[in-house]
């Protein structure tokens, strides 16, 4: 009998390890995969979105509990920008589905699919006000915004071309995450007493 949760649960893992690619994503390949008709994906979803956004929940599930796990261990923006970092690029299909499939949004709201998508948004927030941001709702989407941006321009190839190598545009990418980190979260109370104590000197 076939089982939607687990159908769901196997593709998005087959994502996560490589085992699907972004140019499988479609009704009849990923019905192939599961060994099931077409038929059976609009059937029990609606449509390839219908199953797709559940995939992308389970995503933004996974990485949100290693974000909060980053804060949970005593990890500040940095090391919250570097564990987003290290997730998508580890995950580059499963990635490609949490931000750049394209979704039929107003589809999906009206048939009130979002839900969950609107919830793991406002989870996403919390965690960056709870690491002391200035203007929790903007630099949500300025930290979204500035790490979504870094690993497309890392995944693309263009993150650093002067340097050229993949060692380079690493690096280059990696600091450029640290930065924005920076601009958001205050930096913790004893960095500010050093800072403070070597302009004063």
């Amino acid at each position: 009998m076939f089982q939607p949760d687990a159908a769901v649960r196997r593709v998005y893992e087959a994502l996560a390890e490589g085992r699907l690619a972004r140019d499988e994503l479609t009704a009849r390949k990923l019905a192939s995969f599961l060994g099931q008709s077409t038929m059976v994906v609009y059937h029990h979803f609606d449509s390839l979105d219908g199953l797709l956004i559940r995939v992308d929940g389970l995503g933004w599930s996974a990485l949100l509990e290693r974000l909060e796990q980053t804060v949970c261990d005593g990890g500040r923006g940095e090391s919250l920008a570097l564990a987003y970092l290290d997730f998508a690029f580890s995950r580059p299909h499963l990635y490609y589905v949490m931000t750049a499939h394209p979704f039929d949004r107003d589809a999906l709201r009206a048939a009130g699919r979002l839900r969950r998508a609107e919830d793991l948004w406002r989870r996403f927030g919390a965690l960056v006000a709870r690491l002391g941001a200035r203007s929790p709702e903007v630099d949500t989407r300025v930290l979204f915004a500035g790490l979504h941006g870094l690993v497309s321009l890392h995944v693309g190839g263009r993150a650093e071309l002067a340097r050229g190598g993949a060692d380079g545009a690493r690096e280059a990418t990696l600091t450029a995450a640290k930065r924005l980190a920076s601009a958001i979260f205050p930096a913790p109370e004893k960095h500010r007493t050093t800072s403070r104590r070597r302009a004063e000197g």
